[in-house]
C-alpha cells in the first residue's frame, strides 16, 4: 500500500511538474504581450491612412523615413503640411523626442533631439500614470478597450491625457500601433475630433515629385524638368539626385550638371542657418570641360536644384569637404550660392 501512495505521489509530481513547465512560455507570452514595442511597431516601408473627423487636418497619412539604433523617423502628411517625428523606445517607454514641421524634403534626423514626452509607460497596466512637461497628466485608463475603426476591431490599450483644456485619448493595437485618437476640447464637450486607422499597406514607397535644373546653354538659360523619386525605407536622396544630374532628356540640348564619374559624397541641411551644403566629388571639377560662363550655369543648376527640394535660397558646395576652387571660380568655405529659380521655366520638348 505505502509502495502505490509512493508512485501516486510520484505521478503527482510529475504532473504538477509538466504544468509548471506548460505555464512558464505562457508567462514568457505574456510578459512579451505588454511589452511597449507591440503596442508601436517599428516597421519598414509601411503607409497608414488615417480618415478625419470634426476637423480638416483630422485627416492624415503617415511614412516610415528611418529605422536605426532603436530609433524611428514618421512622416506624416496632413492636408495643411507635411511634418516628421522621431521615436525611440528606450527605458520602458516609448518616447517622441524630436518634432519638425514643414519637412517636405527627406533629410535623417534620427540623431535630433528636441523637447521628449513620454507616449506610453511601463508596466503596462491601468493605473501607470505620468506628468508631461506642460503639467498635463498622461495615464493608462484601459488595456483591452474594445475600438472598432474602418481598418477593423481591436481590444486596444488606452491611454489618456487630461490637460487644463482638453482631454485627449490615444488608442493602440498590438502588432499595428496607433488606431485612433480623441480630442475633446474643454470650451465644447458635445464636439469630438477624431482619427481612424483606415488602411495599412505594406511594402509602399514614398513617392515624391523633385525638380531638376538643367543649363539650357544654347539659349542662355536653366530650365527643369520634374521626375518622380520613390524613397523606401532607410533610402538617402544621394542616389536619385546623382542619377537625374549626371544625365538629362535625350535629345533636348540640355547640359547634364555632373560626369557619370562624379558622386555626392553627402548632403547636409542646417535648419538653423537655412544653409544646403552639397559636397561632390573631385570629378565634378575635373570632368566639367566648360568654360565660365557654362561653369556658372552648372553651379546655379545645383544651387536651385538642391535650394528648389530643401526649400532655402542658401546652396553650399563643396569638393571632397575643401572649399570649391577651380580655374574661374573660387569659394570660401562656409560661402553659400543664392538660389534664384522663380522665373526658371520648365523644359519644353
Amino acid at each position: 500500500m505505502k509502495k502505490i501512495i509512493v508512485v501516486l505521489l510520484s505521478v503527482i509530481m510529475l504532473f504538477l511538474a509538466a504544468c509548471n513547465n506548460q505555464e512558464t512560455p505562457d508567462n514568457e507570452d505574456k510578459e512579451k504581450e505588454v511589452s511597449v514595442a507591440d503596442y508601436f511597431p517599428f516597421t519598414e516601408n509601411v503607409h497608414y491612412k488615417y480618415n478625419g473627423i470634426g476637423n480638416e487636418y483630422a485627416e492624415f497619412e503617415t511614412y516610415v523615413d528611418y529605422i536605426k539604433d532603436g530609433v524611428m523617423q514618421i512622416r506624416t502628411l496632413n492636408p495643411g503640411t507635411v511634418s516628421i517625428t522621431v521615436y525611440t523606445i528606450e527605458d520602458g517607454a516609448l518616447k517622441q523626442v524630436y518634432n519638425e514641421g514643414e519637412t517636405y524634403y527627406r533629410y535623417d534626423y534620427t540623431a535630433s533631439r528636441g523637447t521628449e514626452e513620454i507616449l506610453i509607460q511601463e508596466p503596462i497596466e491601468v493605473g501607470t500614470s505620468w506628468t508631461l512637461s506642460d503639467g498635463s497628466t498622461r495615464s493608462i485608463t484601459a488595456v483591452d478597450a474594445s475600438v472598432e475603426v474602418p481598418y477593423g476591431t481591436y481590444k486596444a490599450l488606452e491611454v489618456t491625457t487630461v490637460g487644463k483644456d482638453s482631454t485627449l485619448k490615444q488608442y493602440y493595437a498590438k502588432g499595428v500601433g496607433p488606431i485612433k485618437r480623441e480630442f475633446v476640447s474643454n470650451e465644447d464637450t458635445s464636439s469630438t475630433i477624431s482619427s481612424d486607422l483606415a488602411t495599412v499597406e505594406k511594402d509602399v514607397p514614398y513617392k515624391q515629385t523633385v525638380r531638376f535644373y538643367y543649363p539650357d546653354f544654347n539659349n542662355d538659360r536653366l530650365v527643369y524638368v520634374e521626375k518622380q523619386i520613390q524613397l523606401n525605407t532607410n533610402d538617402n536622396v544621394i542616389n536619385d539626385f546623382e542619377e537625374q544630374l549626371q544625365k538629362a532628356p535625350e535629345n533636348s540640348g540640355l547640359t547634364p550638371v555632373m560626369s557619370e564619374n562624379t558622386s555626392i559624397l553627402g548632403i547636409n541641411y542646417d535648419k538653423d542657418t537655412a544653409v544646403v551644403t552639397v559636397d561632390f566629388s573631385k570629378q565634378f571639377i575635373s570632368d566639367m570641360n566648360a568654360g565660365s560662363s557654362l561653369e556658372a550655369m552648372l553651379l546655379d543648376s545645383v544651387a536651385d536644384t538642391f535650394g528648389n527640394y530643401f526649400q532655402t535660397d542658401k546652396v553650399a558646395i563643396t569638393i571632397e569637404g575643401e572649399a570649391y576652387e577651380s580655374g574661374h571660380m573660387y569659394f570660401e568655405k562656409g560661402e553659400y550660392m543664392t538660389a534664384d529659380w522663380e522665373d526658371v521655366a520648365a523644359y519644353q520638348k
